[in-house]
């Protein structure tokens, strides 16, 4: 046992003298060297990703390659584990990407290095030749084969043409379009009998599938109308324009809404198709209403350059009767204009797109060169063709004052018979980037019947909205007067042309005219005007404008000199539109003093 003793003696010494020796290094706490130091504070290695591809591959597809990688997102090299694991995926992710642009082929090099501040990475990538189209095999079967939306779509929107790059996209596109126009036309138990692209890598080609059965269509049920007090339904159901049987089209839901909504007879409108509730594939259809407030009013100020400053009042009466009669009443009170009308509106046949108007109107103007006033009564019919398109013959009968300031006071009486006819569309109403509208105007007036002359005038305009790059417009405004009449008639003043003020700035409202016999300046029967204009936005409520206005009158005696403005100015973008301040000069004109305009409305 003493062998033993003496070895546990031996360990204890042992281990007392290794820790004497390690214990003055870790009590001391030494200061560290300058190589720990660096260690420490050293940032990481930054990151760099890049791809390079073949000389006349897109450079957008090279930042597309790049941005389709989740290495590319780290800004540096902190985490080495992490940045090889990504890398080590990056191959893979790159070819699933160039196989749905159709490089089914390409050949990938990576390399990544490390220096002590960099860490780079590069993929040379070698496209190859993209898989083309070789087949598609696009077939319609079922009740709905014949409809007209198959063809316009395969003429005018198939993106998947024999030859082409074949995309995934364009594929995923293509079914997407075919299955909205199934539902849409009412044929919501369709079937893709086959719907596959085969890739044939070594052929560069690939040949598509798409079989699409239609099946039976569903029809349309019975409608309902439930909520309005102040309506019958047999008003309401002529706002339907499809009847009970009819195929079920998601167009005429739309256009039941819309109608609905634009009546301005209703405050809350809900459409909703029963699909539960179909019986023998017929969907009843349950409207929804919430009346409106019968009465509104409308009260506002503001300052024009061409009117001065001005005060509206507006009253509409939204619902006279249960079959949809309504009135309204707008006047305008200014230095320089008055007006003050009342239209009277019957709705037609079909209420959403025709109605019966009866008018009442005193309009009146005052400037350094016209003073006039004009009363009629009038009648007409507005037709909304569809959408874009809208006719309305009129019936007038007008009695004007009027007095150029030279020449002595004079009055008409005129019965006027035409028809105005305005194609319109926008793709916003408050800012629009794109967008037109035309209108063309007949007006003819014969003697003999309550008129005292007789004329036949032509007015045609148009104005076009589009854009150069994002938040930068241009603007083109176009307007022609022709009048055909002897040249002894005498026509109201307010279908004769004067120009100046907004129509052509940089000059004092209505100040060029025609020169008369008596040298009074008077309006010309005939005119030609312009407008070139460019806004940038800058801010949300915000941009700067320059423009170019010209105008040049002429008529049976003489023809007037070609008049041209120009200038810039401060934009504002609000929800009634863009009101511009503007500083213009009369380019036509030497050593003439710049005007201010001023004006707010929409662009279309």
């Amino acid at each position: 046992m003493k062998w033993l003793q003496g070895l546990v003696l031996f360990f204890t010494l042992l281990s007392f003298s290794s820790f004497a020796e390690v214990a003055p290094t870790s009590a001391t706490n030494p200061e560290p060297t300058k190589n720990d130091s660096q260690l420490n504070t050293q940032p990481p290695a930054k990151l760099e990703v890049s791809v390079e591809l073949d000389k006349e591959a897109d450079s957008d597809l090279t930042k597309q390659l790049v941005q389709e990688l989740p290495l590319s997102y780290l800004k540096n090299d902190a985490f080495p584990a992490q940045t090889d694991f990504l890398y080590q995926r990056a191959e893979s992710e790159l070819l699933n990407v160039l196989k749905a642009l159709g490089y089914y082929s390409p050949k990938i090099t990576s390399q990544l290095t490390r220096q002590p501040n960099l860490t780079r990475v590069t993929f040379k990538i070698d496209l190859g030749d993209p898989v083309r189209i070789r087949k598609i095999d696009l077939e319609i079967i079922g009740d709905g084969k014949n409809l007209s939306a198959w063809r316009q779509f395969q003429k005018f929107q198939l993106t998947l043409k024999p030859k082409a790059i074949f995309t995934h996209q364009d594929y995923t596109d293509t079914v997407s379009a075919l299955t909205n126009i199934a539902v849409n036309e009412g044929y919501m138990d369709y079937e893709f009998t086959q719907r596959e692209f085969k890739v044939y890598p070594h052929l560069k080609a690939v040949d598509i599938y798409l079989h699409l059965d239609t099946h039976a269509p569903y029809r349309f049920g019975k409608v309902t109308f439930q909520g309005s007090k102040q309506i019958n339904d047999a008003f309401l159901h002529r706002y339907v324009e499809f009847t009970p049987g009819d195929i079920y089209r998601q167009e005429g839901i739309l256009t039941l809404q819309k109608g609905l909504i634009d009546s301005n007879y209703f405050g809350l409108i809900r459409v909703a198709p029963q699909y539960s509730n179909q019986q023998d594939r017929h969907i009843p259809i349950h409207v929804e209403l919430e009346d409106s407030l019968k009465h509104r009013f409308e009260m506002g100020g503001g300052y024009g350059t061409d009117t001065g400053a001005r005060v509206l009042f507006g009253f509409e009466n939204r619902l006279v009767n249960q079959q949809g009669h309504n009135y309204q009443i707008d006047s305008l009170f200014g230095e320089n204009a008055q007006n003050l009308s009342f239209n009277y509106r019957i709705p037609g046949k079909h209420p959403a797109t025709q109605h019966w108007n009866m008018g009442l109107k005193f309009d009146a103007t005052q400037s350094d060169t016209l003073n006039r006033s004009l009363k009629a009564l009038s009648a007409g019919y507005s037709y909304q063709i569809n959408p874009e398109w809208l006719i309305h013959p009129f019936i007038s009968f007008e009695s004007e004052d009027f007095r150029y300031t030279k020449d002595p006071s004079n009055t008409t009486q005129t019965l006027l018979f035409g028809s105005s006819v305005k194609n319109r569309w926008v793709n916003n109403e408050t800012y629009p980037t794109a967008g037109y509208q035309h209108n063309a105007t007949l007006r003819v007036s014969i003697d003999n019947i309550v008129s005292d002359s007789q004329f036949a005038q032509l007015e045609l305009s148009t104005r076009k909205v589009f854009s150069l790059a994002e938040f930068w417009r241009l603007h083109l405004r176009a307007k022609t007067m022709l009048t055909l009449a002897d040249k002894n008639q005498s026509i109201p003043a307010s279908y004769l042309t004067l120009l100046g003020g907004e129509n052509l700035r940089g000059y004092k409202f209505e100040s060029i005219g025609i020169e008369s016999d008596t040298n009074s300046i008077i309006g010309a029967r005939n005119s030609l005007s312009g407008s070139v204009e460019t806004d940038y936005r800058l801010t949300q409520y915000f941009g700067l404008g320059l423009f170019v206005d010209a105008g040049q009158l002429f008529d049976n005696r003489q023809t007037g000199d070609i008049k041209v403005g120009a200038g810039f100015g401060l934009r504002g973008y609000t929800p009634v539109g863009m009101a511009k301040l503007d500083i213009a000069w009369p380019v036509s004109e030497k050593a003439q003093p710049w005007r201010i305009h001023f004006s707010l409305g929409f662009d279309l």
